[in-house]
């Protein structure tokens, strides 16, 4: 495997393991997936579709039923990768920021020598250097999700891989998460992230769409809602059941109209993007 992959699959299915006499049917089927080190890749699909299945095969917590070939590379020796997911109270250990991302150190049996150095280090890099000692009932949901970025980046995560972190989350709080995990991305940190909410995705993120357990689009997020022919709904958003928002409606009437955006936008600041830079 090439150094600058971080995990590869390679025709890769997995059913649960049954008890009953007829095998269990696929969850995940023929996955063919590159993860370079340093990418950002949007997870979509319709609920049911296998996204959160195909994060745990990612971080290794799925290894029986598991069919073709799957690498990992900066593993820990087989450890499994941390997923931090809707409701991060279930994994949170201790009572406060600090406390929970240093006992989390202990547990895995990191060296003691550099320990708090590293929990605190990790904790300054999400946003959290002035609650490091605050009471963790007494944060907000998105601080909690804060503190479990915090420890994945403390454990020498490989990759973070997120499930969507923001579902619970108010707007302005999920503009918090997502800046402070966009800002992790481009110091380098991988990034495999899914969400239900199209207004997280920046046109040039590398978008997989999952459905009925398979990629059916592996592109960038500004081509999701491209149509290409004159009968709709074609586009690969709308074939897998995605409500296209009214920028993207947009998008496509000033296509009809013969002007072609750079990308379809998905937010009204995505929109005036494009049409800024439009003709350039």
């Amino acid at each position: 495997m090439s150094q600058h992959i971080q995990l590869e699959l390679i025709d890769v299915s997995y059913a649960p393991i049954s008890l009953a006499s007829e095998p269990s049917a696929d969850v995940l089927a023929d996955i063919h997936l590159t993860v370079n080190r340093g990418e950002w890749i949007t997870i979509l699909g319709m609920n049911g579709s296998g996204k959160s299945t195909l994060l745990k095969l990612a971080g290794g917590l799925i290894r029986q039923g598991v069919r073709g070939s799957l690498h990992r590379a900066g593993s820990q020796g087989g450890k499994p990768i941390p997923i931090v997911m809707q409701q991060p109270d279930a994994g949170l250990v201790g009572s406060t920021p600090w406390e929970d991302v240093v006992t989390l150190l202990e547990r895995q049996g990191a060296p003691a020598d550099g320990l708090v150095l590293r929990a605190e280090q990790a904790l300054r890099e999400v946003g959290l250097e002035g609650r490091m000692h605050q009471p963790l009932d007494t944060l907000s949901g998105g601080q909690k999700q804060l503190v479990a970025i915090a420890g994945c980046l403390a454990a020498d995560a490989p990759i973070l891989l997120l499930d969507e972190i923001t579902a619970m989350l108010d707007p302005g709080m999920t503009a918090i998460v997502c800046g402070h995990v966009r800002r992790l991305h481009q110091q380098g940190t991988t990034v495999l992230w899914i969400t239900q909410r199209l207004e997280e995705l920046l046109p040039g993120d590398r978008t997989l769409v999952l459905k009925d357990g398979r990629i059916v689009f592996d592109d960038s997020a500004g081509a999701l809602f491209r149509r290409t022919a004159s009968e709709p709904p074609d586009s690969p958003g709308e074939q897998v059941g995605f409500v296209a928002p009214y920028t993207v409606k947009v998008g496509w009437e000033l296509a009809a109209q013969g002007i072609e955006l750079p990308f379809i936008p998905l937010t009204a600041d995505q929109l005036a993007e494009a049409v800024t830079g439009y003709g350039r």
